[in-house]
């Protein structure tokens, strides 16, 4: 089975998204054969990967990124060319809609998988209630498209349930962690030294961006108020984001590091001493465990993705809302107490999330919808293959 996964985002971002794509990748059994597609300024091609040039859309920038518009017939006649089964959708944005062009026009099933709440953060980056409805919107009718669309959280089920999309389509496909490269065994005491901090003076990390919607401005109060309680710390800001200048004149004492390669993000996690996530926008946040699989005790926000990647009380606390205050008491409640435990609890847990385990959800929707006949059920002069237009 030949499957296309059409997504915005190239591997040389570090997300959520990419990292999952990767494991899927390298998990894949032998009966699957997935090949990424996506967009870039020239071609780029391996055996799992093409990249075909598009157009730059103008005042289009997300981030540090361009996006670009993808010159939809090229990806036909490449699906077409290496005889895809199946499509899937990582992404809404214009891949995803080339995706939705090559399923029509070669008459393929299509597969979505979202990883983010898509909509919230538009009203708070531009103000535009407006655009956020109409985004969801968008998402909705990506949902209405697909034979199965997966999610990575409950909390993200309930977003498109909400939203009108069918509750018996919706499967859920949680996120794993590579537990032989996030270890405890990458902390480093030179990063340490460097860092200026130690068992008196720990760590606390922030990791993933700092876009307004992941509710980084609360960090400044927080560290504000640990300090009220006479809490020595540092903040270690790991990933870029608009919000960078606004939190290095606020946090002159945080340490503020470039966006993580994939060699170096272990060693950063595992040098730490808690990590602290107050974003409610992420669906899943596969960097709470990578930080449990490193022997953080985390904190998070009581409602979303995050908080169904930990176990509150035993891996780690959780918190209601974005009090400033409640978030620094919580996180002086871990520095207090008992951390080689939960680092030991935290470590426990990320083990039994395995990205082997994880992604068989995803391997058998592509069965499901490429081979949707129980063929021990019926007879085989009963089975009627579909007709696909090549």
């Amino acid at each position: 089975m030949n499957v296309a996964i059409f997504t915005d985002h190239s591997f040389g971002e570090a997300n959520g998204i990419t990292t999952s794509l990767t494991a899927a990748l390298d998990c894949a059994p032998s009966s699957v054969r997935l090949r990424v597609y996506t967009v870039a300024t020239q071609t780029i091609e391996t055996g799992d990967y093409v990249a075909l040039p598009g157009v730059l859309i103008p005042h289009s920038r997300v981030g540090p990124f361009d996006v670009y518009l993808p010159r939809f017939s090229a990806y036909i006649e490449r699906a077409r060319d290496d005889r895809i089964d199946v499509v899937h959708l990582a992404t809404p944005g214009p891949m995803g809609l080339a995706g939705v062009l090559t399923a029509w026009r070669l008459g393929l099933p299509l597969i979505g998988s979202f990883h983010s709440d898509l909509a919230s953060p538009v009203p708070m980056r531009t103000g535009a209630t407006v655009a956020g409805l109409l985004r969801r919107l968008h998402v909705r009718w990506l949902c209405s498209l697909c034979t199965r669309v997966l999610v990575q959280s409950e909390a993200t089920r309930r977003l498109l349930v909400a939203a009108g999309t069918a509750p018996a389509v919706i499967g859920v496909w949680r996120t794993g962690v590579d537990t032989s490269m996030f270890s405890p065994a990458k902390r480093s005491s030179e990063l340490r030294k460097l860092w200026s901090v130690s068992d008196s003076r720990p760590a606390l990390l922030y990791a993933g961006g700092v876009p307004l919607e992941k509710d980084v401005h609360i960090l400044p109060r927080i560290q504000a108020r640990l300090f009220e309680l006479g809490i020595q710390h540092r903040f270690i800001i790991a990933g870029p984001g608009p919000m960078h200048e606004a939190l290095r004149s606020h946090m002159p004492d945080a340490v503020f590091t470039p966006s993580l390669a994939g060699g170096e993000a272990p060693e950063v996690f595992a040098s730490a001493d808690v990590f602290v996530s107050p974003s409610c926008s992420d669906s899943a946040a596969n960097i709470v465990l990578k930080a449990q699989a490193c022997g953080l005790p985390v904190v998070v926000p009581e409602t979303g993705g995050p908080r169904e990647n930990m176990i509150d009380g035993t891996t780690g606390l959780a918190v209601a809302g974005t009090d400033a205050t409640r978030w620094a008491d919580t996180v002086a409640r871990v520095l207090r107490g008992p951390r080689a435990v939960i680092s030991a609890a935290a470590c426990e847990f990320a083990r039994g999330r395995s990205w082997e385990h994880a992604l068989e959800p995803l391997f058998r929707s592509y069965r499901d919808v490429a081979w949707p006949y129980d063929v021990d059920s019926i007879g085989i002069d009963q089975l009627v293959l579909p007709v696909r237009r090549r």
